[in-house]
């Protein structure tokens, strides 16, 4: 799979306000982007899921404590179906 590499300058104060874990900022980032994108119906559950590198219950979890609703749709249980056939 071909990838991209994104770098920017994040201030420390707005990590701090954020309650990001600064010891693992690379992955909170990752998190909050697939979250972000998973919000904005951007992308299904299971691909925010795999860019954010969380587990479908952590996902689940982090919407939760953040307030995002999950959508899961019939697109979402197919792609979830094709990705358990690949196991």
């Amino acid at each position: 799979m071909n990838s991209l590499h994104v770098e920017f300058e994040l201030p420390t104060v707005l990590a701090a306000q954020a309650e990001l874990d600064i010891d693992n900022i690379n992955q909170e980032v990752r998190r909050m982007f697939s979250l972000f994108l998973y919000e904005h119906k951007r992308v299904s559950l299971s691909k925010a899921c795999e860019i954010g590198g969380m587990s479908l219950w952590e996902f689940a979890e982090m919407n939760n404590r953040l307030g995002i609703p999950l959508h899961y749709s019939a697109k979402d249980l197919n792609e979830d179906m094709n990705r358990l056939s690949d196991v």
